[in-house]
């Protein structure tokens, strides 16, 4: 139960996952054929940016929740 909890900063992998995800919602890494595919009249990158937007917020979150040490967590460890 007593799994401890250190700042993300410090966590390799977390830094990995968001230069992924943060390089995913840039658009001009894709090719011109990109803009030339569309899915339900929406151009391929669009859909790439809008799914590494929501994946990027969810990730973040599960970050915050499960890896971000909070001041309160630390006092109820006091008591």
């Amino acid at each position: 139960m007593g799994r401890s909890k250190k700042e993300p900063i410090k966590n390799g992998k977390i830094w990995i996952v968001c230069g992924i995800l943060l390089a995913l919602i840039t658009p001009w890494y894709f090719p011109e054929s990109f803009g030339e595919i569309l899915i339900l009249g929406v151009p391929l990158w669009a859909v790439i940016i809008i799914i590494a937007s929501i994946l990027l917020s969810t990730f973040l979150s599960y970050v915050i929740r499960n890896h971000w040490m909070i001041e309160e967590e630390e006092k109820k460890g006091v008591n």
